[in-house]
């Protein structure tokens, strides 16, 4: 297929951008914001007035890419102040260089398409994990004045994050989605204390077939899609072997309830249009939406209290949201939107109901009180998880009701996602917080 003329350039300019990155060698954290927050101005005010040959779609007025661009990049760099700023860097420059290689070699060269997205293709894959890895690695090498061979292996690592998250489908610009799931890996790896062996730990042979027995049973019983069996069965064998004995029965728990609540009065549902497919069976794209990021804190990080804390509340959210939608939808009598814009139909993606509210209360606690006897979270951490979980949950559903509102649709599955980022980066907050006797502030330095 061939590239127009007017994307090319798009494209150019998209990387070209890229290349102020190297600046961060120079500015101070403040500076850089300035110049962020003035790109960001320029592309909102100014863009629209010449610069319109550069939009995708001519006729809008504001192109969504353009301006989310140098908004990440503000995040980002507000994010990474002082030290960190090389850690901005690279995630630019994966932004900058893998995002146009991606649709270049997958437009140019086409071959087959992602099972998960079938309008993005493997060798575009490749190619933004590919340029935009090296492209990390040469900035952030270039801003921090020197790069390890360590630093090189966890930025590549990130780079197929990166590209993971940029090819999942969102609903919302690209520019939004994968930035800072990245940096909240680079951050972790590179700045948690190395992992120490966790108390219940099992042989990874064991958790390889303790999770398949289990994985099997599971879809003889129809719980799950063979696709879920397989997908369920990988996620267990990580959590059980990283996370020991209390992380899986965390997973269980969320498990055996959001079952449990799918198929609770399904007939009902079915006839309102609001029941789960495939009468409540969860495949390959439910066990990543919902038990992805809890996976990779298990594997990345030591079971201190703060990340035990952080991995409870992932399911915490998740739960909150199944069971909030599942009651809501066959209890609740009135929706209403969360951001106060008044009543809405049941079962209209974004409303809440006051039954649907309650549940997803319980269904946080649930997972709190399971966390706290399987010896993942402390005391003190209960009623954190708790608020994590009911906040992650209803941010999915404010970011839900915004999309009514301004025309734009999240994919369910990454709205699920969504949820566990926000009910894990919610408990990791409190708790930080609560250590320090003050606000925490992310990579303060």
């Amino acid at each position: 297929m061939k590239i127009s003329a007017s994307e090319w350039k798009r494209k150019a300019v998209h990387a070209g951008m890229g290349l102020f990155a190297l600046a961060l060698r120079w500015l101070t954290w403040e500076q850089a914001a300035l110049c962020a927050l003035a790109a960001l101005l320029f592309n909102l005010f100014v863009i629209p007035h010449f610069g319109r040959g550069l939009y995708r779609a001519t006729s809008g007025h504001r192109d969504a890419g353009i301006v989310a661009y140098p908004a990440m990049v503000l995040v980002l760099v507000l994010i990474c102040r002082g030290q960190y700023l090389p850690m901005a860097a690279a995630v630019w420059a994966m932004m900058a260089f893998g995002d146009p290689a991606a649709s270049i070699f997958g437009t140019a060269f086409g071959g087959p398409t992602l099972p998960w997205n079938p309008g993005k293709t493997w060798i575009g894959l490749f190619a933004n994990w590919a340029f935009g890895g090296i492209g990390s690695v040469a900035v952030f090498g270039f801003t921090a004045r020197g790069v390890s061979a360590l630093a090189v292996a966890i930025l590549m690592g990130g780079a197929g994050l990166f590209a993971f998250f940029e090819s999942v489908r969102s609903g919302i610009d690209d520019n939004l989605v994968p930035a800072l799931p990245t940096l909240f890996f680079l951050a972790w790896v590179s700045l948690a204390n190395p992992p120490f062996p966790t108390p219940g730990r099992p042989a990874l042979w064991l958790a390889v077939l303790v999770n398949a027995g289990v994985a099997a049973a599971a879809h003889r019983a129809r719980a799950v899609s063979l696709s879920g069996a397989v997908a369920g069965a990988a996620v267990g064998t990580a959590i059980l072997a990283a996370g020991g004995a209390g992380a899986y029965a965390v997973l269980w728990g969320f498990f055996v309830a959001g079952t449990v609540a799918s198929r609770w009065g399904y007939r009902e549902k079915a006839k309102r249009g609001t029941a789960q497919a495939r009468e409540g069976r969860r495949g390959a794209e439910h066990v990543a939406a919902n038990c992805l990021l809890a996976a990779l804190i298990a594997l990345l990080s030591p079971f201190q209290a703060r990340w035990g804390i952080a991995f409870a509340a992932c399911f915490a959210a998740a739960l909150a949201d199944t069971l909030g939608t599942e009651f809501g939808s066959l209890y609740g009598r009135r929706a209403f939107s969360p951001l106060g814009g008044g009543d809405l139909a049941v079962g209209t993606p974004g409303a809440v109901s006051w039954p649907g509210l309650v549940a997803a209360a319980g269904g946080a606690a649930l997972i709190a009180v399971v966390g706290r006897l399987a010896g993942l979270v402390p005391a003190a951490g209960i009623w954190v998880v708790v608020a994590a979980g009911f906040l992650g949950a209803l941010a999915e559903s404010a970011a839900n009701d915004l999309g009514r509102r301004f025309g734009f649709k999240l994919d369910h599955e990454f709205a699920n996602a969504m949820n566990t980022f926000a009910g894990a980066a919610i408990a990791a907050e409190i708790w930080l917080s609560l250590a320090k006797s003050g606000l925490y502030l992310p990579l303060e330095g």
